[in-house]
């Protein structure tokens, strides 16, 4: 969102995968995504969005606990975690996010490798597809395991770096 608001594109809309931007000067934005606690919709939710709002930040869409925000460039940086805490709590979120799909392509390995290895002792069905959508099955657990672990090293080191300071 960064990058085309430096091409002269605003975001606009997220809605089915789809991000939708228009023209704008270049730059004339700074855009930062966040993982609210609860839905958007929630009253706690927005009690913090108006906070916001009141600081010049404009929630531009939402989906499901996700807010994107921006605020003009011109007014400034845009931080949304200012302390180490903030940072931590964001990042314990987003690793609760992750655990489910590392769990169900897991089980999905699992489930398939049972099924191959009993294929292989004259079981029914087709060996191949069953092969083929456990190589799946380890790709995705595997990138959603790589993304969750990415995010464990930083967690760790930020909090390494929160006892430095203390």
């Amino acid at each position: 969102m960064n990058e085309m608001s430096a091409k002269g594109f605003a975001f606009s809309n997220f809605a089915f995968g789809r991000y939708t931007f228009t023209d704008c000067r270049p730059g004339e934005y700074i855009y930062r995504l966040e993982l609210l606690e609860k839905s958007p919709k929630n009253p706690e939710s927005q009690k913090y969005l108006r906070f916001l709002e009141e600081s010049g930040v404009e929630l531009v869409s939402s989906w499901i606990k996700f807010a994107y925000l921006r605020k003009k460039a011109e007014d400034g940086s845009f931080e949304i975690f200012t302390d180490s805490d903030s940072l931590l709590q964001h990042y314990r979120r987003i690793s609760m996010l992750w655990l489910p799909f590392i769990f169900i392509w897991a089980t999905l390995c699992i489930t398939r490798l049972m099924i191959g290895l009993d294929q292989l002792n004259g079981g029914e069905g087709d060996f191949i597809l069953t092969l083929f959508l456990l190589g799946l099955s380890v790709i995705f657990t595997a990138v959603f395991a790589y993304h969750w672990n990415k995010l464990r090293k930083k967690t760790k080191k930020l909090k390494q770096e929160k006892r430095i300071r203390e």
